[in-house]
């Protein structure tokens, strides 16, 4: 038990580290401009939460697949549940902190209660910013009682929580001046979430060769349609956003979009890789679960490179 902890704490590092690679890089690109400060962070909460949605989808999963007998530990499940809930949560509360002190003119050490207070309940952004806390909180506190009780129950609160969580800051952005924009948003992020969480999911999770032949043809198929949702409202995103093909190259926006395009592009080789090679391995139980945890890992780091540039991209004029 010892290792597969160690395993886990080593793979959400991995994660985050990538992330914040991705962040870096979408610095360097809209060079001269830069995106706001709040991308370092955002990553973090972002695929942090995408691994609580993950848990969720992947409870489903395996509670409709073949064999009956459960492939993921529900004490593993609700343990992370929280972990994860409680990290993503105090990093929405950092944000809701930092655009709060913004919004007064101060620093989040000068921030008074008072002006925090107002950010947090009088204003849209605030508002939504303290609704993703309390979500947040809310799927911690479940994650923490479901591994205190042993519990059984259902994971579709986990995935609405997690869900409107996600979604709550995105949905106000540029995308929602657009005719049906915030809904495009919803399901871009969304479908990212479910890609990067549901295989971040297993990758601290399942640990056995069974668990693997079962999850993962069906993870396959999920993934399948989280690229097309991807694909397609990321490219609306960029039409809407950019005035024209030039922007692509001549603004720091146009060329995070590109970055981001490279990635989703060698992200659906490797996908297609997956497919040919580890997927028949898997079924046929003839990868370990060492090499099934390793390929799984390096994979998430790869999308996680990906929500790092996403999360400047958000932030960038």
């Amino acid at each position: 038990m010892a290792a597969v902890g160690e395993r886990s704490v080593r793979l959400v590092l991995a994660a985050a580290a990538s992330g914040l690679v991705g962040v870096a890089a979408a610095f360097a690109l809209a060079y001269p401009t830069f995106p706001g400060g709040s991308s370092w962070l955002r990553v973090i909460a972002v695929a942090t939460g995408s691994v609580v949605l993950g848990f969720g989808v992947l409870a489903v999963m395996d509670a409709n697949s073949e064999p009956r007998r459960p492939a993921v530990d529900p004490l593993v499940m609700w343990r992370a549940i929280g972990f994860l809930s409680g990290l993503w949560a105090v990093a929405e509360f950092v944000l809701l902190a930092a655009a709060a002190a913004d919004s007064s003119g101060s620093t989040p050490l000068t921030l008074s209660p008072s002006a925090f207070a107002a950010f947090a309940t009088e204003i849209s952004v605030g508002r939504l910013g303290t609704a993703t806390v309390i979500l947040a909180l809310a799927l911690c506190a479940i994650g923490v009682a479901g591994y205190r009780g042993a519990a059984s129950w259902s994971p579709v609160p986990v995935i609405v929580l997690a869900s409107l969580a996600l979604v709550a800051r995105p949905i106000t952005g540029h995308m929602s001046q657009f005719a049906f924009g915030s809904i495009a948003v919803a399901m871009h992020v969304v479908c990212a979430s479910v890609w990067l969480g549901v295989l971040g999911a297993m990758a601290l999770s399942l640990r056995s060769k069974s668990a693997w032949a079962t999850l993962l043809p069906v993870y396959s198929r999920i993934a399948f349609w989280c690229v097309v949702g991807v694909a397609g409202t990321g490219v609306l995103d960029a039409v809407l956003k950019l005035d024209s093909v030039a922007a692509t190259v001549e603004t720091g926006y146009g060329r995070i979009v590109l970055a981001k395009i490279v990635i989703t592009v060698i992200l659906v080789v490797v996908a297609h890789r997956i497919r040919g090679t580890w997927l028949p391995t898997v079924s046929g139980h003839r990868s370990t679960v060492e090499q099934s945890v390793g390929r799984a890992a390096a994979h998430v780091c790869l999308l996680a490179v990906a929500f790092g540039s996403a999360a400047a991209l958000a932030t960038t004029a």
